[in-house]
């Protein structure tokens, strides 16, 4: 199968060596790579030299804002074809629908096989607290002047709100439709941004339960858990480390490993792409994502 990358920083050559590890014949567009920076492949970098119709998968991984432009661009020159649009959909919530392709939305923290024996976990268990946490370091993500990068920039869609969206998508993968009961959402650190750095959320799902989520730029502790509790058990799922602990109430403690890193776990997505896995996030929930954090951004 042939894929186009859209877009060639840090995640879209994480989506290039997926792709390439899993047989795929991959082009890439992109205005600043340079055909030197990558062997034996084929680089576009104007949308008039590229014949869209020969390609079966479309990557969307340019920067945020550019999101709906890209998307509205391709959805119209192409037909039955699949699209993949990097996380988040856009930069706030913009209805957008489409008959003629099948557009997916790269949440891929549903296919860490943590998550998956999670979701295995909560079809016996009812939970009445759960946190979910992402906390950070900016200037350690990438090697890179942190201040140049978009996620340090509102105005190209950056911020911890929609950066670390994952947490919010998996809030509603693992629990259903959510209500937001209370929101802070501000920028306060040391860090030379004008996007948020810190976000909290206090949600609820359908049957009560009672949802937290934190995010943040500024931790030197690089944290990222959920937490769940339930009358008999609390699970502490650390996606860092890949570990499940579960505690009971007679203070003993299970452990379980997983194996599990972006690469792994992204073509883990791009198969259930090929086999149109219902666990992909889908055009409207990434809708939902974004409705929530207008939500949040509104006050």
């Amino acid at each position: 199968m042939k894929a186009l990358i859209i877009g060639f920083g840090s995640i879209g050559k994480k989506h290039f060596l997926a792709l390439k590890n899993l047989g795929f014949d991959v082009s890439l567009l992109s205005f600043s790579a340079c055909k030197k920076d990558i062997n034996e492949v084929k680089l576009y970098n104007s949308w008039n030299k590229i014949s869209l119709k020969d390609f079966d998968l479309f990557v969307i991984a340019n920067i945020t804002t550019l999101h709906l432009e890209t998307l509205k661009k391709i959805d119209t020159l192409v037909k039955d074809k699949i699209i993949l649009v990097e996380k988040p959909l856009f930069e706030k919530f913009i209805p957008f629908q489409s008959n003629k392709n099948k557009i997916f939305i790269a949440y891929l923290l549903r296919f860490n096989p943590l998550i998956k024996a999670l979701e295995e976990i909560l079809q016996d268990e009812e939970p009445y607290f759960v946190e979910l946490s992402c906390h950070s370091y900016l200037p350690n993500w990438r090697d890179v002047d942190y201040r140049e990068n978009y996620s340090s920039k509102k105005e190209l869609g950056g911020g911890v709100l929609l950066d670390l969206s994952h947490e919010i998508d998996l809030a509603f993968f693992l629990f259903g439709e959510l209500k937001l009961l209370y929101s802070e959402n501000l920028k306060f650190s040391e860090l030379e941004i004008n996007s948020d750095d810190f976000a909290f959320l206090s949600l609820k799902n359908s049957k009560g339960l009672r949802i937290h989520i934190k995010l943040d730029y500024f931790s030197k502790l690089t944290q990222r858990k959920i937490i769940i509790h339930t009358p008999k058990k609390s699970y502490e799922a650390d996606l860092i480390q890949n570990i499940l602990k579960i505690y009971n109430k007679d203070k003993s403690i299970k452990t379980q490993i997983y194996k599990s890193d972006t690469i792994s776990t992204l073509e883990l997505m791009h198969k259930a792409i090929l086999n149109n896995d219902k666990n992909l996030c889908s055009l409207d929930e990434a809708l939902n994502v974004l409705k929530i954090c207008d939500e949040v951004k509104n006050g």
